[in-house]
């Protein structure tokens, strides 16, 4: 429930962007919502983005991608992902929808909202809208009605907003076999590696060259306002020993929080199936896979789900039905099968793939759960790390307020916990033991020496800062930053002497000399890429975009491109060495997904295109500096 709860109103399309919004809400009554003018991360048309927006927006995208990843999100990777870049633009467009909406005539009427927040099922007692439990569970997840259903409405009117734009997308059957064309041809290319590495020894610019580089490159060296700290932090983990629960304390927090402890027992769902041999072929799974996926389109766009169950399932005794399975208990059908029944929402689809074949599943209606066999271990393990917390941060506030009068040192010797020192750190810059922390550091470039902080909460524990030295964004001296002037000039040498060598092998080729001999005359092997599509890009890599285009434009009588290709760092000759056409007849069996997908892509083009416009006609300020 917590999780979907924080994922209907804080997903990344509905982030609150809007400097001020008056919403009439259909439960509780009238409220607003301001932004502070005073810590802007960005103005759209006048419209302020305020910092704390763009704080939770980016932290929401680091814990994403750790989701995703299943560990650690390194300041490497976070860079490399622009993460930064990509919370701010997620912003920027929101507000930019926003203030299109009264220009397309688009709002969300009271009914519309009042709509869509009594269809959630956590809502539902005995299958009605219930306004108490809806009251209830909002207050037991620190969620206002007013900034629920803000959101919500927020959301609703974004909706619109892409579907009006996107709503003049159309698929022709020439643009649909050209489409088919251009997602299955596959080519086959060989390669060479040209890498800057190669010639960086060989470069030693002299001390007239560094400081030519460093007067026409001033950006690259200028440093960021930042600022440096003593802090202390008390974490959560540190209190647990501390806590002490009541003898009911468990018992009470799980009678109350039922539905987040249960899971489907019992439930009553539809299902068709889509049967597969003995031993069956990659090929053949994939086949019935985009079938499943074909009739699961077809439900949602509003289908008969008990009609396509007769006409394709091939189970005799759900089609007969119309794919109704009635009461189902867990453990029926197989782990798979009730991996994905049994994790499905009342009215929402999945596929499940068994050595049976492939399901296509919709469940109906929870009929009974059961508690899950480690609720209480959860319950009494959260109920610890809430109350931990709460007495860090406790600890936190009252070290802040012996600050005032103390020294840090003493007032950590008081505490048990270590005083910690930062070096200078900019905004973007990461903390040596926290990792990448924006509040962090916002906080800190505030402060001015000797100035202590708000306490700071942070996802390790609570902070309390002293300033100790800030430093204004300036251009340090030449004789300060000469090695780092001269290894960039370096790079930079190194970089034209490989394009420069690049060139002249690609020259070569194009004389006619063998691809082999002016390999082995430069000392670089060939390799290839063996087939790929323009789906799966150069070397499998999708964001290998200009590689993968230029492989698409070779052919016999043109096997190389204009230039060499820079890409990660290094440059590439390719050669043309054959082409594969798609199986036409194959356009038959996929013609319905090919449709869906090609539409799919017409409406994001055209929704990209639209939302170009957008920005290119608005006053757009950020005042969030870069990754780079």
């Amino acid at each position: 429930m917590l999780k979907w709860l924080r994922r209907s109103t804080r997903s990344w399309f509905i982030y609150l962007a809007i400097g001020a919004i008056v919403v009439v809400f259909i439960f509780f009554g009238v409220g607003s919502y301001e932004s502070s003018q005073a810590n802007r991360a960005a103005e759209v048309n006048g419209v302020v983005i305020p910092m704390t927006e763009f704080s939770r927006q980016y932290n929401e995208l680091v814990k994403r991608y750790q989701e995703r990843t299943g560990g650690e999100v390194t300041p490497e990777m976070i860079k490399s992902l622009r993460l930064k870049e990509m919370a701010l633009a997620q912003l920027v467009e929101e507000a930019l929808l926003l203030q299109a909406a009264p220009r397309l005539g688009l709002e969300v009427t009271n009914a519309e909202l009042r709509q869509h927040i009594q269809s959630y099922p956590f809502f539902l007692q005995d299958g009605k809208f219930d306004e108490k439990r809806y009251f209830a569970l909002l207050s037991r997840h620190r969620l206002s009605p007013q900034s629920f259903e803000a959101q919500e409405r927020q959301q609703l009117l974004l909706r619109k907003v892409v579907e009006e734009v996107t709503s003049f997308a159309k698929v022709s059957d020439a643009e649909l076999q050209e489409f088919f064309r251009m997602a299955k041809e596959e080519v086959d290319v060989n390669y060479l590696e040209v890498s800057p590495e190669k010639f960086l020894a060989r470069e030693n610019p002299a001390d007239d060259a560094v400081a030519r580089y460093y007067q026409e490159n001033e950006a690259e060296f200028r440093l960021p306002d930042r600022a440096r700290v003593n802090y202390l932090i008390l974490r959560p983990k540190d209190y647990l020993n501390r806590v002490k629960l009541t003898p009911t304390a468990v018992e009470d927090y799980l009678k109350e929080h039922q539905e987040e402890y249960t899971r489907p027992q019992v439930i009553r769902a539809q299902q068709i199936l889509l049967t597969l041999p003995p031993k069956a072929k990659d090929a053949e799974r994939q086949q019935a896979t985009q079938k499943a996926q074909a009739l699961m389109d077809k439900a949602r766009a509003g289908e008969d789900f008990a009609g396509l169950a007769r006409a394709h399932s091939q189970d005799a005794a759900s089609r007969d039905k119309g794919g109704d399975l009635g009461s189902v208990r867990r453990g029926q059908n197989g782990a798979e099968w009730d991996r994905v029944a049994f994790g499905l929402k009342p009215g929402t689809m999945g596929l499940a793939a068994t050595d049976k074949g492939v399901y296509l599943i919709k469940l109906e209606e929870i009929k009974e759960t059961e508690l899950l066999p480690d609720a209480a271990k959860q319950v009494e393990s959260r109920l610890k790390e809430e109350q931990a917390r709460q007495l860090a941060k406790d600890a936190a506030q009252k070290a802040r307020e012996e600050l005032s009068g103390g020294s840090l040192a003493q007032v950590a010797q008081k505490l048990g916990v270590p005083p910690q020192e930062t070096p200078l750190i900019a905004l973007s810059g990461t903390v040596p033991g926290l990792g990448m922390q924006p509040a962090f550091n916002q906080t800190a470039l505030r402060l001015k020496p000797q100035e202590i902080s708000k306490v700071v909460e942070l996802p390790q524990g609570f902070a309390v800062l002293k300033g100790v030295e800030h430093q204004a964004a300036h251009l340090p001296p030449l004789a300060q930053i000469k090695d780092r002037v001269k290894a960039a000039l370096k790079k930079s040498l190194a970089r034209k002497q490989a394009e420069q060598e690049a060139t002249r092998l690609l020259g070569e080729l194009r004389q006619g000399k063998p691809w082999g001999q002016v390999a082995a005359a430069a000392g670089i092997a060939v390799k290839n890429s063996g087939f790929f599509t323009r789906f799966q890009g150069f070397l499998g890599q999708r964001q290998a975009e200009s590689m993968t285009g230029a492989a698409f434009q070779l052919s016999r009588q043109h096997p190389y491109p204009e230039k060499p290709l820079w890409f990660q760092n290094q440059y590439y000759l390719l050669a043309f060495k054959a082409r594969r056409e798609p199986n036409v007849q194959e356009f038959q069996k996929e013609r319905d997904q090919m449709q869906a997908q090609f539409l799919d892509q017409k409406q994001q083009l055209l929704f990209a295109s639209w939302l170009d416009g957008e920005r290119r006609s608005a006053k757009i300020q950020v005042f969030v500096k870069s990754q780079d």
